[in-house]
């Protein structure tokens, strides 16, 4: 399985900060990534292994886990750029998807649906 569409430097692009890398030596995409940013009293982790296509999200306010996502072998993370505005979007399956904005605010936009 091919790693996700999503470049390394899309994805730094949208976080705006340098991921902790879990081995040092290891490049994008067989490296696991974990960005982490603040806005207000929010704060959001995100943790990307792109050639495993894991996924990890975690939203608090304060100290309070507000909503968490562990995703094992997602099917793709997207980036896009409308505009200015600038989304990754997370595939679980064809038919659920995770829509992350974080700037000016941390939005997520969860949607599922069973039908094509």
């Amino acid at each position: 399985m091919p790693p996700i569409s999503a470049e390394e430097w899309e994805v730094l692009s949208f976080f705006e900060v340098q991921p902790t890398l879990t081995d040092m030596d290891v490049a994008w995409p067989y490296n696991d990534f974990f960005y982490e940013i603040q806005r207000g009293d929010l704060s959001l982790s995100c943790a990307i292994a792109p050639a495993y296509r894991d996924v990890r999200l975690i939203l608090k306010r304060g100290g309070e886990k507000l909503y968490e996502l562990n995703a094992m072998g997602v099917d793709d993370v997207k980036y896009e750029n409308r505009l200015g505005t600038e989304v990754l979007e997370i595939v679980l399956s064809p038919g659920e998807r995770i829509r992350l904005k974080v700037k000016p605010q941390i939005e997520i936009d969860h949607r599922a649906s069973s039908g094509p």
